[in-house]
């Protein structure tokens, strides 16, 4: 089955099984949230999230959990257990069967769909959600990206991975038990992990979960989802009781995984804002003081990149006139093979250090087999290795600015404190 990978390593204790469903971002993100939430509140075999934990203690301490997690133009459910391989069991016992079990268990046996289940529990979980997401619009950083994202695009990128309170208030358990049905009729994508010996015998045991032989749901994943930019937003000033400035800039990448240059990009990025390294943090934060915080980053499913700064009011102008500053000298390629070899060799370090994690080597992995693109970790380091100072003065050029969001103080005297 081509929508099963393999990762044998003998760097842990543990084996993991890391089981994903793409959902359309169109598709009730928030109430998918909430959903993640109820399934781990027991099921036909486990009565409670309580009795859940005891069965994962019997497995030595087991970890499970379902996440989400916006990849490119889908959302991610994200099952994933982890348990201890049989060379450190009491007894040599292998724990694969158990830990399907529990898989199968909270895929196709919620108690959400059992007649006696509590509502009290949806309950709950709404309004845990509810909480959360007000959270993230307390972290004025996070608001004003997710602004402009919802302000430049006018697609499904633009709805955040935790959906809207809007879209909250429309969920219940008629809601919730459609989302379940929807969800276990998709195709589903599995990397198996650790002390393998026999991958025949691993994938038997994988492949027993029903939900990995659903046939394809006829949403194309091989390709980029085209964008659709709204080129008309310009700059938006937005007013609040705040004592630091956020600036989000949104770009049109016109590159990306599928397409262009990848490679580039990732190099490209690295230097311009990807850390304690880039141009945007060592000129605008450090040789200007133009902002507290500054950094750049990209979808490579989504040919989106950002721009968040941290700033006071009255560095809105000089911030952002710096930063096209410094993204127009990568355009005439002024930095140096330096830069590059230093760039190159932390994103090269980051993805090898990404095999110290059996979790974020199989989150990569899978991210890649779902969207079919055939690339190991070693062969996008390979790629890196090849990149020049031409390709990233090219990939610096097709950035197209889409849209800015200004996160300001409130104006005094009627003043806009921005302009």
């Amino acid at each position: 089955m081509d929508n099963i990978g393999i990762i044998k390593t003998l760097k842990f204790k543990n084996n993991a099984i890391s089981l994903v469903v793409p959902v359309s971002l169109t598709e009730n993100v928030t109430g998918y949230n909430v959903l993640a939430q109820v399934l781990k509140r027991g099921t036909k075999s486990f009565h409670s999230s309580s009795e859940i934990a005891r069965y994962l203690q019997d497995m030595y301490g087991a970890n499970f959990d379902i996440m989400l997690s916006k990849i490119g133009n889908k959302l991610f459910v994200i099952f994933y257990v982890s348990f201890m391989d049989n060379r450190f069991t009491l007894y040599k016992e292998d724990l694969w069967d158990k830990a399907i079990h529990l898989l199968d268990e909270l895929i196709y046996h919620p108690l959400l769909k059992e007649d006696d289940f509590d509502d009290e529990i949806i309950a709950q979980e709404i309004l845990n959600h509810r909480l959360y997401i007000e959270s993230i619009y307390d972290d004025k950083g996070h608001y004003s990206m997710n602004r402009v994202m919802e302000l430049g695009l006018n697609d499904s990128y633009r709805i955040p991975e935790y959906g809207t309170i809007e879209e909250l208030d429309g969920i219940d358990r008629k809601a919730l038990i459609g989302l379940w049905e929807n969800l276990k009729e998709k195709e589903a994508f599995c990397y198996a992990s650790g002390n393998i010996r026999s991958e025949e015998e691993v994938l038997e045991k994988v492949s027993s979960l029903k939900i990995l032989g659903n046939s394809k749901n006829g949403h194309e994943l091989t390709a980029l989802e085209e964008r659709s930019f709204n080129r008309e937003c310009g700059e938006v000033f937005e007013q609040m009781k705040i004592n630091q400035g956020k600036i989000s800039l949104l770009y049109n990448t016109n590159n990306s995984i599928f397409n262009g240059d990848y490679f580039a990009l990732v190099l490209f990025n690295s230097i311009f804002g990807g850390g304690a390294h880039s141009k945007l943090f060592n000129e605008v934060r450090e040789n200007h003081s133009l902002a507290y915080s500054i950094y750049s980053s990209f979808d490579k499913f989504a040919g989106v990149l950002t721009i968040g700064a941290g700033t006071d009011f009255k560095n809105f102008r000089k911030a952002r006139a710096l930063i096209d500053e410094e993204l127009n000298k990568m355009r005439i390629g002024e930095f140096s093979q330096e830069d590059i070899e230093v760039a190159r060799t932390k994103v090269i370090s980051s993805l090898n250090a990404m095999s110290d994690s059996i979790f974020n080597t199989t989150n990569y992995l899978i991210a890649l087999r779902v969207f079919g693109i055939d690339y190991t970790i070693n062969q996008v380091i390979e790629e890196l290795k090849k990149v020049t100072k031409e390709r990233i003065m090219k990939v610096a050029a097709d950035l197209e600015f889409i849209c800015a969001h200004y996160l300001e103080g409130e104006a005094k005297d009627g003043e806009h404190e921005g302009a």
